[in-house]
């Protein structure tokens, strides 16, 4: 006669059964048939629905993933992904959030290439929709940093706030998701987009950004001072000023920028 399972390796088994890629607990079946109905068949129907639930959340977040690629290519990808990465997080919205890493591996990648970055971009605007601003920093707070600490003013972006760089056109295709596939024809060899996502006046917002901005908006998202940045980026550019004080004012009235402070001097001349 064998021992009773313990209650931690009952849990273990039922969280091995309906989840996929846990380890299980008792080797064997502990629960008893009912009106004929093994007891393992009857946990089919909370292993399926476990797997349904992450397609119907992979699929909430990443619209233009899954009409790129098909309700059936889309369906094999949240049951493997669903099975290497089973979810821990109480909000299912958030149970896609290493599906970009998951596709750089995936053979979807090898003929849809931008895939991992379009993936990369609606994470972007899944957690800009649930994060928690902060309230912004004022425009006229700038004026009052004196003009010989700019080049170490620090910024802290809004927690709504992400940036991406790709290779492709991946917010173009992001904005096709709605159209019917047959009718999406966009180029997507050497046309790279930069990208600001960020929540302005309450929604979420997917900006393109021109190369100069983009480098020192990410240069100080790192938390680099603004004089190191601008240095970095004039020397890769070729231009002796920048029109910092436009962006500035820009993306201190959009409310992006939570706080700013300034770094104390280093005292190397």
């Amino acid at each position: 006669m064998t021992d009773a399972p313990s209650l931690r390796e009952l849990q273990q088994w039922m969280r091995s059964q309906i989840r996929p890629g846990t380890s299980a607990g008792p080797a064997s079946n502990p629960l008893n048939p009912q009106r004929g109905v093994p007891g393992a068949e009857r946990l089919t129907v909370y292993a399926e629905g476990y797997t349904a639930r992450i397609r119907e959340a992979l699929a909430e977040v990443y619209e233009a993933v899954h009409h790129v690629i098909g309700e059936r290519a889309f369906a094999v990808l949240a049951e493997t992904y669903a099975r290497r990465h089973p979810s821990h997080d109480y909000n299912l919205n958030f149970a896609g959030r290493f599906l970009p890493e998951f596709l750089r591996a995936s053979a979807l990648t090898e003929r849809l290439p931008f895939l991992p970055d379009l993936a990369s971009l609606e994470w972007l605007l899944c957690r800009a929709f649930h994060a928690f601003d902060d309230p912004p920093a004022a425009p006229q707070q700038f004026a009052m940093v004196p003009a010989d600490s700019l080049e170490r003013l620090c910024l802290r972006l809004q927690p709504s706030a992400g940036l991406i760089a790709s290779a492709w056109p991946i917010r173009d295709v992001w904005a096709a998701r709605a159209m019917p596939r047959a009718e999406i024809d966009i180029p997507v060899a050497g046309r790279p987009q930069r990208i600001l996502v960020h929540r302005r006046d309450g929604r979420v917002v997917c900006e393109l950004l021109d190369e100069r901005p983009y480098g020192v908006l990410a240069g100080l998202a790192q938390g680099r001072t603004l004089g190191a940045v601008c240095a970095e980026l004039v020397a890769s550019v070729g231009e002796e000023e920048l029109p910092v004080a436009e962006w500035f004012a820009e993306w201190a009235a959009s409310g992006l920028i939570a706080s700013f402070e300034v770094a104390a001097a280093s005292g190397i001349e």
